[in-house]
């Protein structure tokens, strides 16, 4: 089996495995216990903590652990807004739990405004600011587009956003993009940033928000007090262990450089076959969408699926929708959306494996339109 669907999630690191088995096996006790054993266990709490925080250039104690990036951004929309008649601006490419929570403060009676794609996937930051006034309470704009890889350039966006609304707060959904670009979290003026582990080699099941230092946001979950009276229950420690162990290992093993160099000959083979690369803004190296015409691509996944090769076509949490939300606001048409696939890379990914990947994928669609399947 040749693997490239590791937006939708990612094979689990050993490292990660064996950290896990090791906290359930021998350092199962309630971190919130104040005999020795429960003190050890909260104290591994904040070692991987710190060996993540060190990782995305954060302080511990701005990293809060959640169950996943949903539950994230959730947390910044339900409990983000001090401005209860401010406004709050998104972007058309955000992902759905985005989407759909801001979707949800609408349907409250929030001023809820969408800012446009460019044709190459980015927002409009033109059309972005103008949207943003005094009364702006909070912007969020996704990091790296889950449907295309396409970067969109936080660091600049945050400056802007924050020169036209100095109050507003400002959150960006981290998940393709945390540790798959290079800017430090510190760096990028952002006040929330969510991030989700199994799309690093980790289990489905944890993740964490990034709240600045000196933001204050209520607490989405009630209860017992813990991640310092922020997110009550008792903590996943053997999946935080995963968590810290899974990132260390991305962060030995990864290549950036070489999983763009992969990308990018992936791209020209689709192109040269008549294809078409949709997102030509600057990517991350790690998601590659592809428009293969004459081709359904829910038909074309299953028939490479029967050869051993597993691909997207399009985001994972959004399968059972029809149509794409995303690659319709950047101005494909339902019939180019139709035969969209996503291949996306990770940092075990082998050249050879996705070449032989990307010439089975086109050998079938070119047997699809020929009506030569069987």
């Amino acid at each position: 089996m040749i693997y490239l669907d590791n937006a939708a999630t990612t094979k689990v690191f050993e490292t990660a495995i064996d950290a896990a088995n090791t906290a359930m096996r021998e350092e199962y006790f309630n971190p919130n216990a104040t005999y020795k054993y429960g003190v050890a266990a909260k104290k591994n709490i904040e070692l991987a903590r710190k060996t993540i925080a060190d990782a995305v250039g954060a302080k511990s104690e701005e990293l809060v652990f959640t169950s996943c990036a949903t539950e994230s951004n959730n947390w910044v929309f339900a409990r983000g807004i001090k401005n209860a008649k401010g406004n709050v601006v998104i972007s058309a490419g955000e992902h759905s739990s985005v989407y759909e929570a801001a979707t949800a403060l609408k349907n409250r009676g929030v001023d809820v405004r969408i800012a446009p794609l460019t044709p190459s996937g980015t927002v409009d930051e033109n059309a972005l600011y103008g949207l943003v006034d005094a009364d702006t309470c909070l912007v969020s704009v996704i990091h790296v587009s889950n449907e295309t890889g396409v970067i969109n350039p936080i660091k600049r966006i945050c400056k802007g956003v924050k020169a036209r609304a100095p109050r507003a707060l400002f959150h960006s959904d981290g998940v393709q993009a945390f540790l798959k670009c290079a800017e430090p979290l510190d760096g990028l003026g952002v006040d929330f940033y969510s991030a989700s582990a199994h799309k690093l080699g980790a289990p489905k099941g944890i993740g964490l928000l990034y709240i600045k230092q000196g933001v204050n946001v209520a607490p989405f979950m009630c209860g017992g007090g813990q991640e310092n009276g922020l997110r009550s229950g008792t903590q996943n420690t053997p999946y935080i262990a995963a968590y810290a162990a899974a990132v260390s290992q991305f962060k030995r093993d990864s290549d950036s450089a070489e999983i763009a160099a992969i990308r990018a000959e992936l791209a020209e083979m689709f192109v040269k076959r008549g294809c078409k690369i949709v997102g030509d803004g600057e990517n991350s190296g790690y998601i590659l969408c592809v428009c293969v015409p004459g081709v359904k691509a829910e038909i074309l996944q299953n028939l490479v699926h029967e050869r051993g090769i597993i691909i997207g076509k399009g985001a994972a949490c959004a399968g059972a929708k029809r149509g794409n939300r995303v690659l319709a606001a950047m101005g494909l048409s339902p019939k180019e959306i139709e035969g969209c696939i996503r291949i996306s890379l990770f940092c075990d990914t082998a050249r050879a494996d996705a070449i032989a990947a990307a010439q089975i994928i086109s050998e079938t669609a070119d047997k699809l339109r020929s009506g030569n399947v069987g």
